[in-house]
């Protein structure tokens, strides 16, 4: 599909936005309702005030790109990091069966989002045996602690532990393999979104929001798509060069979010 991109740009009145939680309200009121993924990344991208909610936008796109039966509304996260650093490490989250209903145990160490999250999609057990659930916030046995985020410092991010969770029915997992793909695309969606709030030719950011839609909708699998993959990410990272430092406070840091794609992008291959 195309993106009118002009007519949203025009439209769009800069909102101040104070944290998260003002973020995640704005995304519930104005983004999440849009029929289409691509037009809510790129409200989404227009809505942010900085690289943080950029992230969040393009995040949320990709894990509902993935997982279909996500709710529509509210903010998503999905755990799939485990410990691999203190020594004995935290126990990965693993499923068991107790009185014939499945449950899941153990620490995700990285959750996204997680002052404001409303549902966290997690990985319990690994191969073959690994599935995937969507569990809501306010679920018996899940907690969430907050860690230190040097990174997108504004984004909350946190721990994930499940004591004995009562796991919902599996989410269809099918496009589990394109997630990270799929997220790349859609925050450099969101990020041309809210790079023509402050480069010389929004013109050139719409082009490129076009040509991001059609690669997320077909994920590239011959030479002549992969050829367009690696050239969008090249004329995505030449974007970056063009927003002036002061577009946001943390600017020189933070379009390491952008950035830090490109390497596995252009060593992509079809396989």
């Amino acid at each position: 599909m195309t993106v009118d991109y002009q007519t949203t740009l025009a439209a769009h009145v800069a909102t101040e936005i104070p944290d998260e939680h003002a973020y995640a309200a704005l995304w519930s009121e104005q983004v999440s309702g849009l029929d289409f993924l691509t037009a809510q990344a790129v409200q989404g991208g227009l809505l942010a005030d900085r690289m943080a909610w950029v992230f969040v936008a393009g995040y949320q796109c990709a894990l509902r790109h993935t997982f279909a039966e996500l709710p529509a509304d509210g903010i998503a996260a999905f755990a799939v990091s485990e410990d691999r650093k203190n020594d004995p490490p935290l126990p990965g989250v693993k499923s068991l069966l107790h009185n014939g209903s499945v449950q899941v145990s153990g620490y995700k160490t990285w959750v996204a989002c997680s002052a404001s999250l409303s549902h966290l999609v997690i990985k319990a057990d690994r191969g073959e045996a690994a599935n995937y659930y969507s569990i809501e916030r306010v679920t018996e046995g899940l907690s969430l602690t907050d860690k230190h985020g040097g990174f997108l410092a504004e984004m909350s991010q946190g721990i994930a532990h499940l004591d004995n969770v009562a796991a919902p029915t599996p989410l269809d997992a099918s496009q589990v393999a394109h997630f990270g793909l799929r997220e790349t695309l859609y925050i450099y969606m969101a990020f041309c979104a809210w790079a023509g709030k402050c480069v010389a030719q929004a013109e050139r950011c719409e082009r490129l929001i076009q040509r991001l839609a059609t690669l997320v909708a077909n994920v590239p699998a011959n030479l002549e798509g992969l050829a367009e993959l690696k050239a969008v990410d090249h004329a995505v990272q030449a974007l970056i060069a063009e927003v002036p430092e002061s577009a946001t406070p943390a600017w020189g840091e933070d379009q390491r979010l952008i950035s830090m794609y490109s390497p596995g992008l252009q060593r992509r291959q079809i396989t």
